[in-house]
């Protein structure tokens, strides 16, 4: 599979629309006009001004007209995928390199950390995105969890830590939760397993999560997508608490909310709770069918209150299988969608107020030629 299409690159379809609508309402005043045969100067006159007042209306409404720019990365913004943890899978390595060429495409430079995470790997970072750990040798130290720490409270930053089932033990989910807690997330993951018999990628514990939310703040995270592969996941849970962490005032974000804090993905309504160790759940319990949430988006985080924190119960990239995997088990998937927009969005947040003063001066320089050109028309009859 191709790379999938890349969002705010070329021109804007809708902007396109709007200039010539705007180009047709100008050119039908001026046929209006010479239908009119204007035959004295009185009545040129009155021409020139209903064609100026017009041209002078679309220039004020120009910002309107023109709408917001596409959005591309600020600057030349720098993202860090942690390698350094057993995430790496020979065998997802396309799907990783489609993702970062995506983000290329975006504005972005792409950085895969295979020594470690510290000062000088986020010396230059935007964004951390730190997937499942694997094996009980690959955990995080406690220098790198502080040099995470310090680097997100430092302010502007993107974070996403994404946890895994409690199957055999051989994910690590407490690092994510020393990580997240460090930074002061209000959402963790569970300590257990999702499993679903309806919705999946040929067996219960590949679930899909199909389904998104519908609050506005995120539209631009979900769009396009529909079907998530979470392999071997768990669900999440927020902390409602001036202080969160781990099982601190644990709440079910599926039936609670937290300020700041934004459910994003959703799994069926037959997932079910399945635990495979002896800590039990903390907002929910065992057994348990819903649909749960599977990542969230935390935005005015960090000690500067101004970082995004995404927490999802699966892995973006590497693991077993990706969330951004394209298809699995001939299940046709497009979480690619999801993982580049959450991305996008949690680089980019928040967004530049107002619009392009390129495209406003443009859009206003369009209309004062379009005003040149009545009057030039207009004086030759």
């Amino acid at each position: 599979m191709t790379s999938t299409t890349v969002v705010g690159q070329g021109e804007s379809p809708v902007i396109s629309k709007r200039f010539y609508r705007v180009g047709f309402l100008l050119v039908f005043i001026l046929q209006r006009e010479r239908g009119r045969r204007i035959e004295t100067s009185m009545n040129m006159k009155v021409a020139l001004k209903r064609a100026l007042a017009v041209a002078l209306i679309a220039a004020m409404l120009s910002p309107l007209i023109i709408g917001t720019a596409p959005v591309v990365a600020q600057a030349n913004k720098t993202i860090v995928f942690d390698m350094s943890h057993g995430q790496g899978n020979p065998a997802t390595w396309d799907i990783d390199q489609d993702l970062a060429n995506n983000l290329t495409q975006l504005g972005y430079t792409v950085v895969w950390a295979y020594g470690g995470i510290n000062d000088s790997i986020l010396a230059n970072a935007d964004g951390l995105v730190i997937g499942s750990l694997y094996g009980e040798s690959n955990t995080f130290t406690s220098s790198e969890v502080s040099a995470i720490a310090d680097w997100f409270n430092s302010g502007d930053k993107f974070l996403w830590v994404a946890y895994d089932s409690d199957y055999s033990g051989a994910y690590i989910n407490d690092n994510m939760t020393l990580i997240l807690e460090a930074v002061g997330s209000h959402v963790y993951g569970e300590p257990t397993s999702i499993e679903d018999p309806d919705s999946n990628c040929g067996a219960g514990y590949r679930p899909v999560a199909n389904t998104t939310s519908d609050d506005p703040f995120v539209a631009d995270i979900v769009e396009g997508t529909s079907k998530v592969l979470m392999h071997g996941p768990t669900l999440l849970y927020g902390s409602n608490s001036d202080n969160p962490g781990e099982n601190v005032n644990p709440v079910a974000l599926e039936t609670e909310s937290i300020e700041n804090v934004y459910p994003v993905l959703y799994y069926g309504a037959s997932a079910t709770i399945v635990d495979h160790d002896l800590i039990a759940p903390y907002a929910h319990d065992e057994g348990d069918t819903g649909s749960f949430v599977a990542m969230t988006v935390e935005v005015n985080a960090g000690e500067t209150g101004d970082g995004v924190i995404v927490v999802s119960g699966a892995s973006p990239y590497g693991d077993y299988r990706p969330m951004s995997a394209w298809e699995y088990k001939n299940v046709t998937l497009d979480g690619y969608n999801l993982v580049k927009n959450a991305i996008h969005f949690g680089m980019e947040y928040p967004p530049p107020a107002g619009i392009s003063p390129m495209l406003l001066y443009g859009g206003i320089g369009a209309v004062v030629i379009i005003v040149i050109v009545v009057a030039l028309v207009v004086k030759r009859r």
